[in-house]
Formats: C-alpha cells, sequence, structure tokens
C-alpha cells in the first residue's frame, strides 16, 4: 500500500506551501534559541495570522502574530523570539533551553486540574 507524502503531511489538501514554510522557520527559530521546549506554531496566510503556543506551560493560551505583507525574514525571526519569550515570561520562566528552565517549569503554581497557573495581570 502506498501512501503519498499529502496524506502523511496533512489531511486538509488545501495547506498552502508557504504557509507550511513560515511554520517550519518559526519553530525552527524558536527551538534554536530555546531548546527542548514544546512549540507548537501555525500559520495561515488566507487569514493572515500566524500562532505560536509552548504546549508543556498551555495548549490553550498562546501568542497571535500578524503576518505582514512585507517583511525581512531577520524582522520576522526578531518578532517570532519575542513572542515565544513573552510567552515563557509569562509563565514565570527563563527565556533558556528547557534544560536550565526545567526546575522553574516543575515549581510552578497549578490549579485543580492540575494546568500550570498563568499570570494575570
Amino acid at each position: 500500500m502506498s501512501v503519498s507524502m499529502q496524506q502523511i503531511a496533512t489531511d486538509a489538501p488545501q495547506l498552502d506551501a508557504n504557509d507550511l514554510v513560515t511554520a517550519k522557520h518559526m519553530a525552527d527559530t524558536l527551538h534554536r534559541h530555546y531548546p527542548g521546549h514544546l512549540w507548537a506554531v501555525t500559520c495561515d496566510g488566507s487569514k493572515g495570522v500566524a500562532t505560536i503556543r509552548n504546549l508543556m506551560l498551555s495548549g490553550n493560551m498562546g501568542y497571535t502574530l500578524h503576518l505582514p505583507r512585507i517583511y525581512s525574514a531577520s524582522e520576522w525571526d526578531k518578532r517570532v523570539l519575542m513572542a515565544g519569550g513573552e510567552i515563557l515570561e509569562r509563565y514565570r520562566v527563563m527565556r533558556a533551553s528547557l534544560d536550565r528552565a526545567h526546575s522553574q517549569i516543575m515549581t510552578l503554581p497549578t490549579d485543580f486540574a492540575g494546568r500550570i497557573a498563568v499570570e494575570r495581570d
């Protein structure tokens, strides 16, 4: 039985190649600067947004970036890094690899269901 790459990559055949490349670049940038964290990224060019989440901290809370029409790769990397760092800071975790931040994450307060409690402004 043969399985095509399209079936392996996604079950939504309308996936845009630019969205896939942008999301991959975002994930690579986050993993390079904050290795070990469980980053989840999406990109939807038709809606003009990209999202970043840290699934170790919360699957619900994240950061939404608006996709600019024209941008430099270095400026986009800065925005992605800022978003990832702000997610970590929101949970009072240092902007570092998971190896360095693990002890902080393990001592974070949790709610009744065991979810990490986010800092509220």
